[in-house]
């Protein structure tokens, strides 16, 4: 014990003389270290707390390096013969407060140190120490703009902002630490039985940092990490067909990342290095999703009392607190989108088997309120219906998370504040519509078109079904499939189609979209069915009673009083009519801030002036005029493509009745 005194008197002394590499000589040296290290248990914990814990800030990495050096090294040391429990404690506290990346990477490396000396002991003081790590990397600042959203120019600036670099900085440290860990595990037997070990050990502890690592913050800057054609949706053409095959999609994604390898961002590597790790330890990179369904269709309830705690079913995989469903989704986001899965994947499971157990975690990354997040659930869920090979049976429809899928994805179609979010979710929700069997299709179409209340979306719906139609009728040699005639044809056409939400009281600019639509689709059936194989001219008459009177009758109302009000705008006499359009603009903006796409505010809009007022009339009366002539032309072509097949049918009796 007195040599040990001593010799933390020694290094007392040479620090105070400055005398740095005196101190690293007493450990560096083969003959010193000899007989310096056997005495470091003794004074180990003394020579950290008198020492290194007061002079390892930031004060003494600026003013003092050499000092901040010989400290560091100095924590390594004490790392190596402190006591465990006692010292890991310590760090867990260093590492959570640090505040800068250098305090951060000379506590971590000594963290390292101790990880690599309680080996697979005590799995629950592995975890809590990793925890902190995770902490630390969630408590760092960053732009708020990751969480509101950006755009592509942003995007690609992204790692030249000074918090996105520290956050980035910090994760390439972790990097460096775990990495003789992870190889320490992998010389480790991975499976001792048949069933996969999913209780608390130091393999699986790790596997859920990784994956708590992938989660947020770092999950905000993916969009950085997108190719160019996904942030840039317009650019393809919805309607045209070779965009909407699997097998052109798929091609698209492996392009696009074969040319984004040529020179990765730091974001890119920093996913690359957390999901090659997580996959080295996995061994099965698919073995996760089996639990998602679980976790999400069988939720437990806990309930201590009768024994059901987190862990009563001895599966870490089942806790949400130690496997975030949004950190297993951005895990399989990197696997499938980033085109990241090791070529030692098993090829056994099935492309609709990896769909919907993917949908789960697309949906959750569409629940997320930040748009980074909502991106990679659509670019998910969008990669999984590229990989398919047949058309999606009905059945699969059955799964609850269809509905929440739908949901999700019209909401930030209608309501996101991001243009190109809101056209990548058309565009998804496009995909998922055409991936399936032709019931299923209808099936999607006649819930949305009977449940959303979105008129744009509803529109673009009637648009889908219009195409599907269209497609169905080019193959004359072949019978239409029930769902594109008959009963539920003529369902789908009167119910969901050609309706007026109020009659003719019905507010028309606010359905303009699918009226509009609605209105195509008849032009389209006139024209292109003159040979009934639908049944549209069965139900004529009562498509003409229920949309095309009343509709003609709110026109002339409406284009009536738009303009009786406009009028009484330019001579100062609007004072009644101006408080139902403020209350008419306030409904508005209620109605965007409960759907949870909106900013902070109080649901309401400013007053607006005469000028104003006069700007919103005109683009008022011009929406109503052009849906007036869209009106005038769906009903001139019924009159005249109901001419026409009488006169064909006419023709067809005399030349019958000729022969």
């Amino acid at each position: 014990m007195a040599d040990a005194q001593n010799l933390l008197k020694l290094i007392k002394q040479l620090l105070l003389e400055r005398a740095y590499d005196g101190v690293k000589m007493l450990f560096q040296s083969p003959v010193e270290a000899a007989k310096n290290l056997p005495l470091m248990p003794h004074i180990a914990l003394e020579l950290y707390n008198d020492v290194c814990a007061p002079q390892l800030n930031d004060a003494t990495n600026v003013g003092n390096a050499p000092l901040f050096d010989c400290l560091n090294e100095l924590l390594k040391i004490v790392a190596e013969f402190a006591p465990l429990e006692e010292f890991m404690l310590e760090l867990m506290e260093k590492i959570e407060e640090s505040s800068s990346i250098a305090i951060f990477s000379a506590y971590l490396r000594a963290l390292q140190v101790v990880l690599l000396r309680q080996g697979n002991n005590k799995p629950q003081a592995i975890e809590w120490c990793l925890a902190s790590v995770v902490t630390r990397v969630r408590q760092l600042q960053l732009p708020d703009y990751l969480r509101e959203g950006y755009d592509e120019q942003q995007a690609e600036l992204l790692e030249q902002e000074q918090q996105i670099e520290q956050l980035l900085a910090h994760h390439i440290t972790i990097d460096l630490c775990y990495e003789p860990l992870l190889s320490q595990l992998q010389e480790e037997q991975h499976f001792k039985g048949i069933f996969r070990d999913c209780s608390l050990n130091r393999r699986n502890v790790f596997i859920c940092t990784l994956m708590q690592l992938l989660d947020k913050p770092l999950a905000l800057l993916e969009l950085g990490n997108a190719p160019q054609r996904q942030l840039h949706p317009a650019t393809r053409r919805l309607a045209a067909p070779e965009h909407r095959q699997p097998a052109q999609t798929q091609r698209n994604y492996l392009l696009a990342r074969q040319k984004a390898g040529r020179a990765q961002s730091y974001v890119q590597q920093v996913v690359t290095s957390l999901t090659r790790n997580i996959c080295r330890l996995l061994g099965d990179p698919y073995c996760l999703l089996s639990l998602v369904e679980q976790r999400t269709r069988w939720k437990r309830r806990l309930n201590a009392s009768k024994g059901v705690y987190e862990m009563s079913s001895h599966n870490l995989f089942l806790v949400d607190e130690k496997l975030p469903l949004p950190a297993l989704g951005m895990f399989y986001h990197a696997l499938f989108v980033g085109q990241l899965l090791p070529a030692t994947a098993p090829k056994i499971y099935a492309p609709l088997h990896l769909f919907e157990a993917s949908l789960y975690l697309a949906t959750v990354l569409l629940e997320q309120p930040e748009p980074a997040m909502q991106h990679c659930g659509l670019r998910l869920s969008d990669y999984m219906l590229s990989i398919q090979l047949e058309p999606l049976p009905q059945s699969t429809l059955d799964l609850e998370v269809h509905k929440r899928y739908c949901e999700a994805v019209c909401k930030i179609t209608g309501y996101s504040p991001q243009e190109a979010l809101r056209q990548t979710a058309l565009q998804a929700l496009h995909h998922y519509i055409l991936a399936f069997e032709d019931c299923a299709k209808y099936f999607i179409l006649r819930n949305l078109l009977a449940t959303l209340q979105h008129d744009g979306i509803l529109g673009y719906l009637t648009g889908i079904y219009k195409d599907l139609v269209a497609a169905a009728l080019k193959q004359q040699e072949q019978p239409l499939h029930e769902v594109y005639c008959g009963a539920k044809f003529r369902s789908l056409l009167l119910q969901c189609v050609c309706v007026l939400p109020e009659d003719v009281k019905s507010d028309l600019l606010l359905h303009s979209d699918s009226l509009s639509n609605s209105l195509n689709f008849l032009r389209f059936l006139a024209l292109g069915d003159l040979k009934n194989r639908t049944g549209f001219w069965d139900v004529r008459d009562e498509i003409e009673q229920r949309l095309l009177q009343p509709l003609g009758t709110a026109l002339n109302f409406s284009l009536a009083h738009y303009r009786a009000y406009r009028e009484r705008v330019k001579n100062g006499q609007s004072a009644s009519d101006d408080e139902l359009m403020q209350k008419q603009l306030n409904m508005l903006a209620v109605n965007i801030s409960n759907s949870g796409m909106a900013g902070e505010g109080d649901g309401t809009l400013p007053d607006i002036g005469r000028e104003e007022k006069l700007e919103v009339l005109a683009g008022s009366i011009t929406g109503l005029e052009t849906l007036r002539v869209l009106y005038a032309r769906a009903c001139e072509i019924l009159e005249q493509s109901d001419l026409k097949r009488k006169f064909l049918a006419y023709k067809t009796v005399a030349m019958e009745t000729e022969q």
